[in-house]
């Protein structure tokens, strides 16, 4: 019989050949991946293995210092605590929201709404959920941050509002819109220097208009943190080097203001609507500037909520309106010096015409009356002045026209920007016959001009105009331009900007025995007992000045201010000079809708306090310099 032969001797050796093929491409490809992992991506992966312990901290910047004239604080800063997310270290960000909605008490869709203005940033930036915690909120985050990785309390430096901050001035801080990022970063270059979403910039006053200063430079650190993305102490890890680079604060500003006159001018004006501009007529300096009424700054450090907005935005007042450059009202007689120069200067009257006033005035069928029904009988320019005559300038400004009256108008600065950059500066109007024909497409006509010789019609001044037109008569034809900040220090302590007071123009056109009269006639108005602006005056020093009442709508026969409804009551106005000879201080106000009375009774009384209180402090601060020389 055959022996048939097996095939196992046969298969076994192919087996075992292929196994050790196999086996040696597994261990070849695992050996290729440590030397790839280790050796040729070592660097890589050990910087990533960093930063799953290493979390990256910004350092926020503190915003430049106001300082005033005599290097008293006007606004500072002062420590908030903000709620902040961290997409690398979050696991559950669902649930994280659900849980911070519960603690916070802090609708979801808040929150949701802020990560969704961060989308883009890399996943180790913060995210701000929600600004100025509260102590118990920082606490009750604090005490749940191991349920919580990836949430974390930032601590940022923020404006400290008191409540004598002057808002329109100083402003306020908002959150960069989306839509401003691009542009204010095309000038920065360097990434700490870059805006993000969530940043807060100036919206108003000195915050915006000199935000590029004020700004600073945010910093940076690296700290090593466990699981939970929680800080911890560095041990094991001596030789790993964190990086840290300090933040710069923004330059501080030093400003014309001086806060103690401006706190007197608040004070003085307490209780009012309108505004009060306090100038230096020598060179443009702003000493005070109050706009009421205002806001409390501090509704814009966290949410504002819509009803809050909307009662300020409805309020008829305008709250949020700088009515110092914003406003514009009839000037009232106060316009008159303007007037009362062009009739000089044109050879219409000398300071001794005489001209009867009987209490009104008739051109056609037009019938202009003068504040004094019975009439003021034969004035001068002096008694005209001194005693507000409204039919002596009525005559004297249809002799002169619109045109004429207008050309000397802009001799004072009148009917143009001062270029005081701050909020929104109107222009004012100075009319003229041309503007007429191009607005109304109607001509100008006698029955028009009156009332522009008084200051009503359609003549519009900021009160920043008044006062400046005030400080030229002051300085004798000077037009400086307004200014509000003196220089710019940055954190070294360098001056890196300084500003010099800016002739605007001067006015050639009026003559020095001109501004001598007027300022004799002016100073009669306050300083002589039968001037209307005799409350204004303080003992021992000389003021010129003169009141004013803007006729808001005309009223009929009998009837006064008290008699109707607040918003149609005249204004009260006052602007001055001090003193006569040498001037150091101009001052103007306008009191909205005032039920106390015209210029004299309700204006003029918070010049006085103003211009008391501005030779108060300059005898104490010259009696402490020379205490402090005798020492």
């Amino acid at each position: 019989m055959r022996k048939v032969r097996s095939n196992d001797n046969l298969v076994q050796p192919s087996r075992y050949l292929w196994a050790n093929i196999a086996l040696l491409v597994i261990t070849g490809g695992l050996l290729f991946r440590l030397w790839y992992v280790q050796i040729y991506r070592g660097d890589h992966y050990k910087r990533i293995a960093q930063n799953n312990r290493i979390r990256f901290i910004e350092i926020p910047a503190a915003r430049g210092m106001v300082y005033d004239r005599q290097g008293k604080v006007v606004l500072g800063n002062r420590p908030y605590f903000d709620l902040v997310y961290i997409p690398q270290y979050v696991e559950d960000q669902e649930m994280t929201l659900k849980v911070l909605s519960r603690l916070l008490n802090s609708p979801i869709s808040t929150f949701e709404r802020r990560l969704k203005q961060g989308r883009g940033m890399p996943r180790f930036l913060p995210i701000n959920l929600k600004r100025n915690l509260s102590l118990h909120e920082v606490a009750t985050i604090e005490s749940n941050k191991i349920f919580l990785p990836g949430i974390d309390i930032s601590m940022a430096p923020r404006r400290d509002y008191k409540f004598d901050t002057p808002p329109h001035m100083v402003g306020y801080l908002g959150e960069i819109a989306s839509r401003q990022i691009k542009p204010f970063n095309a000038d920065l270059t360097t990434e700490s220097d870059q805006y993000r979403p969530g940043d807060l910039i100036g919206k108003h006053g000195l915050e915006s208009r000199w935000e590029k200063y004020l700004r600073g430079q945010r910093g940076s650190k690296l700290i090593q943190v466990d699981a939970f993305g929680r800080k911890t102490k560095d041990h094991g890890f001596t030789e790993l080097i964190l990086p840290e680079t300090l933040s710069k604060p923004g330059a501080d500003l030093v400003l014309t203001i001086d806060m103690e006159l401006q706190k007197i001018a608040t004070k003085a004006f307490s209780g009012k609507n309108g505004a009060v501009v306090v100038l230096n007529p020598n060179n443009g300096e702003i000493l005070a500037m109050v706009s009421e009424p205002g806001y409390d700054p501090n509704i814009f450090q966290g949410v504002l909520s819509v009803d809050k907005y909307r009662s300020l935005q409805a309020n008829p007042f305008s709250p949020f309106v700088d009515k110092t450059t914003g406003g514009k009202y009839a000037p009232g007689s106060i316009y008159k010096p303007v007037v009362a120069a062009a009739g000089l200067e044109e050879g219409i009257i000398t300071p001794n015409t005489t001209i009867n006033c009987p209490g009104y005035y008739q051109v056609g069928r037009d019938t202009f009356k003068c504040h004094k029904h019975s009439g003021h009988g034969a004035v001068n320019l002096r008694k005209a002045m001194m005693k507000s005559c409204d039919v002596y300038f009525y005559i004297l400004g249809v002799e002169l026209g619109v045109d004429r009256m207008a050309k000397y108008a802009t001799q004072f600065g009148l009917g143009q920007r001062l270029g005081v950059r701050l909020n929104s500066e109107r222009t004012g109007l100075i009319p003229t016959s041309a503007w007429k024909k191009l607005t109304q497409r109607v001509p100008w006509t006698a029955g028009d001009t009156p009332p522009v010789a008084i200051g009503q019609g359609a003549v519009e001044l900021t009160p920043m105009q008044m006062a400046n037109m005030f400080a030229v008569i002051a300085n004798e034809g000077k037009v400086w331009r307004p200014y509000l900040v003196k220089k710019a220090v940055n954190y070294l302590g360098e001056t890196i900007l300084e500003r010099e007071s800016e002739l605007i123009s001067k006015a050639e056109g009026i003559s020095p025995k001109t501004w001598k009269e007027l300022k004799r006639v002016l100073r009669d108005t306050v300083m002589d007992e039968e001037g209307t602006g005799r409350n204004a005056q303080v003992k021992g020093i000389e003021i010129a000045g003169k009141t004013g009442t803007a006729q808001v709508v005309s009223l009929k026969r009998n009837l006064t201010d008290l008699d109707v409804s607040t918003k149609w009551r005249d204004h009260a106005v006052f602007a001055a000079f001090s003193p006569v000879q040498e001037p150091e201080i101009a001052v103007a106000l306008i009191s909205e809708h005032d039920a106390v009375g015209g210029g004299g009774k309700a204006a003029a009384p918070v010049a006085q306090k103003i211009i008391a209180g501005y030779w108060r402090l300059k005898e104490e601060r010259a009696a402490k310099l020379l205490e402090v020389k005798s020492h």
